[in-house]
């Protein structure tokens, strides 16, 4: 026998017992009760069609975004129209909470934009308070005896009463200590298109406090990066002197919003650190904790 079969296993077909031919014959009816027209699917689109467009506009609501961005948008003009317009995503933005139902409508041109945006709205640094030592932070400059994670309120501190969930602070030393983080902002889910056309607002805060028993210095330096890191904008503290006994005493916040910052923009990185002004061994410099970096809708 020509080819690779086995020749002991070719023969003529068995005939078929009764039992067989009537699965067989079940089978076929099974089958052929299962066949839709072909006509079927376009008479659902035609029924969709037809809805009143407040109506359809609540069927697309309940589907998910990337569906309606990805395939609604593409079955016809009018769906498309839909999807490209505020009022379906105003519509989702107050069925999932966004916004209030029954405010102004006419305050933002882009509900599209605000609606994932707002779905993507979340601190971007990773362990911001030290729950994981220095897991996520990169470029740490550990001068005298390097930063330390201690437990809130540490020694002559006191607690952070900001967020309950603020459970520990980094402790910088005698020495200048730096830490800092790169947030690839494509990567997080931020797009080309958004970043260079609708530039939302990106947002840093940071907090820092000193000991009672020792003066420190602070400082914060944010860079938006390009894709080649050249730097397109930039915030610095400036050196912040918190001297011994403060009279402003526990945490204090500092804050920046960039806005307007150009096309281009890729990358976010976030720069920290702090010493201490008495040069005593130890972890009397600046304390650092709950950092944050968001894209605002």
């Amino acid at each position: 026998m020509d080819g690779d079969g086995d020749p002991e296993s070719v023969g003529q077909p068995e005939e078929a017992s009764p039992e067989d031919q009537q699965e067989e014959a079940g089978a076929e009816e099974a089958s052929g009760g299962e066949e839709r027209p072909e006509d079927e699917g376009e008479e659902e689109a035609a029924y969709l069609d037809e809805l009143p467009e407040p109506l359809l506009l609540r069927v697309l609501a309940e589907l998910p975004a990337a569906q309606l961005v990805q395939a609604c948008r593409l079955v016809c003009l009018r769906w498309k129209e839909l999807v490209d317009g505020s009022p379906l995503w105003l519509l989702k933005c107050q069925q999932e909470g966004l916004v209030p139902e029954g405010g102004p409508e006419d305050e933002r041109d882009h509900w599209q934009q605000f609606y994932f945006l707002s779905k993507r709205r979340r601190n971007l640094l990773h362990n911001p308070c030290g729950e994981e030592d220095l897991e996520g932070w990169c470029d740490v400059e550990h001068g005298g005896d390097g930063w330390r994670v201690e437990e809130l309120p540490g020694d002559c501190g006191v607690e952070f009463i900001h967020n309950e969930s603020v459970k520990k602070y980094f402790a910088s030393s005698f020495e200048w200590c730096r830490k800092a983080q790169v947030i690839d902002l494509q990567a997080e889910g931020y797009w080309e298109e958004l970043l260079d056309t609708t530039q939302p607002a990106i947002m840093v805060k940071d907090w820092y406090s000193g000991r009672r028993d020792a003066g420190c210095l602070y400082e914060l330096t944010v860079k938006l990066l390009s894709e080649h890191e050249d730097v397109l904008a930039e915030f610095n503290s400036g050196q912040v002197a918190v001297p011994q006994d403060s009279d402003d005493g526990g945490w204090i916040e500092i804050s920046h919003t960039f806005t307007d910052y150009g096309p281009g923009v890729r990358f976010v990185r976030f720069e920290h650190g702090g010493q201490d002004c008495v040069y005593w061994k130890g972890w009397f410099g600046a304390r650092v904790t709950n950092s944050s970096v968001w894209v605002e809708p």
